[in-house]
């Protein structure tokens, strides 16, 4: 492991080159235990004598001045912290999976997740074996009155409900006659940051409604209401009878039917907030109310108007794994209710019926039936809470087997160009690309993406003008081009992975760029925390199609491509990404980026995440994850932070060394990551890179998919 007691720079690396081939093919070939530990130790004394004398560092040039191009404006760096888990934004710190329960089972199951579980929010759906499938009828639990839907009868108690919320556990329930709740599934995600939190309120049972002042403003249909209850008793924090349920003859032995229980919120507004605890409730004798601004869900209906005893079918078209959606439902009246969640699932009212309605009414609304496509709604036969539904799914995308993949591809350096057939046909606009390289010396890597050529200082200058690096081009629905460059040491090997997508939760379309202009900056308006987002920048022109060549930048040497001059200054890059908008920048002499598109999809938690390590400038840092999987099989991405005006970046990603036109001629600038293996990676800053103060890298892995609850801390 490399760390700063001894960081050796790039001139290192080229001298451990025939080192490592040695060490690789020993492992791989699976000599025994004994010949391993013979060749460790030979291998260990030849390490001292290649690296252990003091190696000349080349003096560092100062840092490049920003005047020459893409001045971003001056702004407050971002702290260094990441929000994991947050509400609505990206996937779950506790995932249960699908959990079996039998009708009339609890079930109590162990998230240990810790911390303050006044941060939590939970997430609890249900998933039968008929028609209904993934859904949220009768959430929290219901009593059905003298008219049951089709096969069931009068006082069977339906639904399912979680309870006794703890630190360490939390209980679910299917209650006695239920069809809809095979099975449940509970996720769970840590926020301390919502926009409104009412804290726990006292409510008394059956007292006048109580209103609460948020005064968040804007509009209230970008917000997300969670709430919760919290007894003194076993139940603890839970959402029992969630949204109200009427008990009929059956539940407790008859000895409360016809009480009314639960809580429920109506009339939200852009300042206000409306809550009932009902008559006879003994679960919600404290309510808390949180509140999050959250504008841009990756699908929302709008508002449906639903007539009562109608279903309707929403398509929204999302595609990837519905397991991975969290789906809001919210109703909206004329009347007094305004936008509401009362009786939210569904309920049959008893013998004392809200003024107005009579015994045995059938109101609320449900979702069910969610697929990878559509959602149906439901609007139950006397209704009058819901004559409008409106229907919001967030997705989180987690990477699974690519659609393509090439494999490993050798290439020859300079050579022609190689064009790889994929046949996955449909769009190439829902298509996400992935290229990694593999050499004998820097294992996996993404040394050089897109393409570099070295300047007069690299290596002791022993390498000026050479063209490394490989990049992929003229990406169609059936085929893919691979370029190696002509002096690469890199890219021997290449291997390409594309996936088709779904829909992101933002794309900016092809945005038209001039080359060399005013860096453009796109509103996404996504939202939560920007540690959830994956993004993916391409390319267009006219000559390369839809392309990635010269990735985050690169100044030509004396050998520049076909129809480029030496020092021009091509490519593109991303920077300064905000959870509202992120910044694009074409560079001056580009030929390869006349259009660029930005896509960015909310992310399912990592199996690593590094959160953001401090780099210093010619220094590499092995991050050891212990994932002991398959590193074919692991999606990694590295960002770049730097404490400056670039924020969170990929300017110059993979390494390049500026010309004479951008200042400070041979400047060595960016960030690469490579020698990825199962439980570790190393990510080096180049020494006199201004961009990488900060880097992080996350990695997924979808080589195994088991079944079992997600937990991670």
């Amino acid at each position: 492991m490399m760390g700063a007691a001894f960081a050796p720079g790039e001139n290192t690396a080229k001298r451990l080159n025939s080192l490592r081939f040695s060490i690789h093919y020993c492992l791989f070939r699976r000599f025994s235990v004994i010949r391993i530990a013979r060749f460790v130790f030979v291998a260990t004394l030849l390490f001292v004598f290649v690296v252990g004398a003091a190696i000349p560092v080349v003096a560092q040039e100062p840092l490049p001045p920003n005047t020459l191009e893409d001045v971003p404006a001056e702004t407050a760096p971002e702290a260094v912290t990441i929000s994991a888990g947050m509400a609505f934004s990206g996937g779950p710190l506790y995932d249960s999976g699908w959990v079996p329960l039998e009708p009339d089972e609890s079930r109590t199951l162990t998230h240990n997740l810790g911390g303050n579980v006044d941060d939590y929010v939970v997430v609890m759906d249900y998933k039968d074996n008929d028609a209904s499938g993934i859904n949220q009828r009768y959430y929290g639990g219901a009593d059905f009155g003298a008219n049951p839907p089709p096969g069931a009868d009068a006082d069977d108690r339906v639904g399912a409900y979680w309870r006794s919320l703890t630190t360490s556990t939390i209980t679910v329930y299917r209650r006695p006659e239920d069809t809809y709740a095979d099975y449940v599934r509970i996720r769970i995600w840590m926020d301390a940051h919502p926009d409104y939190d009412s804290g726990w309120v006292s409510l008394s049972a059956g007292a006048a409604a109580t209103t609460l002042n948020h005064n968040l403003s804007g509009d209230p249909d970008d917000y997300v209401v969670v709430m919760d209850y919290k007894t003194g008793g076993s139940s603890g924090i839970n959402q029992r009878y969630y949204g109200g349920a009427d008990f009929g003859a059956a539940s407790f032995g008859g000895l409360r039917e016809d009480e009314r229980v639960g809580a429920y919120w109506r009339t939200l507004t852009s300042n206000t907030i409306t809550l009932f605890r009902r008559a006879e409730d003994d679960y919600a004798p404290e309510v808390r109310v949180r509140i999050w601004v959250r504008p841009k869900p990756t699908y929302d209906s709008g508002w449906v108007t639903l007539s009562t005893n109608q279903a309707k079918t929403l398509y929204h078209s999302i595609g990837g794994n519905p397991e991975n959606y969290v789906v809001d439902m919210q109703y909206r009246s004329s009347g007094g209710s305004g936008v509401n969640q009362r009786y939210y699932g569904g309920a049959d009212f008893g013998a004392d019926a809200p003024s107005g309605m009579n015994p045995d009414d059938r109101v609320g609304a449900y979702w069910r039936t969610l697929t990878d496509s559509s959602i149906t709604v439901y609007r139950r036969p006397e209704d009058i809470y819901a004559p409008e539904v409106r229907i919001r799914i967030w997705h989180y995308w987690e990477p699974t087997l690519p659609d393509y993949d090439s494999g490993w591809v050798s290439l020859g350096a300079g050579a022609s160009a190689t064009t790889l057939t994929h046949n996955l046909g449909g769009s190439t606009d829902d298509y996400l690309v992935d290229m990694t390289y593999r050499s004998n010396s820097s294992g996996i890597n993404r040394r050089y993406f897109g393409g570099a050529d070295f300047g007069a200082t690299s290596f002791g200058g022993g390498y000026e003008d050479e063209r490394v690096g490989a990049y992929w081009r003229s990406l169609t629905n059936n085929t893919v081009t691979v370029y190696r460059r002509p002096e690469d040491d890199y890219a021997p090997e290449v291997r390409i992975r594309i996936w088709v997508m779904p829909k992101p939760d933002y794309d900016s379309g092809w945005v038209s760029v001039g080359a060399g202009a005013s860096a453009t900056m796109l509103t996404h308006n996504l939202g939560g925390d920007t540690g959830d987002y994956l993004v993916d920048m391409q390319y267009y022109s006219s000559g390369s199609g839809v392309n990635q060549r010269y990735y985050g930048g690169a100044d030509f040497g004396a050998h520049p491509a076909p129809g480029a001059d030496a020092d021009d200054r091509v490519g593109a890059y991303w920077r300064t990404l905000t959870n509202s908008t992120i910044t694009v920048y074409r560079r001056p002499d580009d030929i390869y980026a006349e259009k660029v598109r930005i896509r960015i999809w909310r992310m399912a938690q990592p199996n690593y995440d590094s959160d953001w390590i401090g780099m210093a400038q010619d220094e590499s840092t092995s991050l050891e994850y212990e994932l002991s999987g398959f590193p074919n099989a692991y999606f990694l991405t590295m960002w770049q932070k730097d404490t400056g005006s670039n924020g969170v970046n990929q300017r110059y990603y993979g390494g390049m060394d500026l010309g004479a036109k951008t200042g400070s001629e041979d400047a060595r600038v960016g960030s690469y990551w490579r020698s990825l293996d199962g439980d570790s990676v190393t990510v080096y800053r180049r020494p006199e890179d201004p961009y990488a103060d900060y880097g992080r890298v996350r990695i997924w892995d979808y080589s195994v998919k088991v079944y079992l609850p997600l937990l991670q801390r």
